[in-house]
């Protein structure tokens, strides 16, 4: 049996997320956000690296390459599962559930009829952090 730390997480933001603003999902004017909202943000393997590709990109990203990037960074060739369930998997979870939440604390704007992530001015404050 396979223990699937995202799944787990994504449970946890699903019960936790009630819905409503909550100091958790506010934003400070100078971009920065609580600490109990960027710890929840860190928490996560994808999210990471999500927020990794869009500081080194420093521009929009489409989600492929996100999803692409994700996978070979996951990726292990010993393993049963083929690149292509990975990556399915991938935007599954980045589309449903990492990409959302990352836009509710203004670290990204999803743009979901196009494909695009764009950076917003809560990014910034992960920089120092994820280096």
């Amino acid at each position: 049996m396979t223990i699937h730390t995202d799944r787990l997480t994504t449970a946890l933001d699903r019960r936790a997320s009630g819905g409503g603003d909550s100091l958790e999902t506010s934003l400070a004017l100078d971009g920065s956000i609580p600490r109990v909202a960027a710890q929840r943000v860190l928490d996560n393997d994808r999210r990471r690296e999500v927020l990794r590709c869009l500081l080194t990109e420093e521009g929009p990203l489409e989600v492929r390459t996100l999803v692409a990037r994700i996978a070979d960074t996951e990726h292990d060739p010993t393993a049963v599962t083929p690149l292509l369930d990975l990556r399915q998997r991938i935007h599954v979870s980045l589309c449903q559930t990492h990409l959302p939440l990352l836009e509710k604390h203004h670290i990204l704007t999803y743009d979901r009829d196009h494909g695009h992530v764009f950076p917003d001015v809560a990014l910034p404050v992960f920089e120092s952090v994820l280096e």
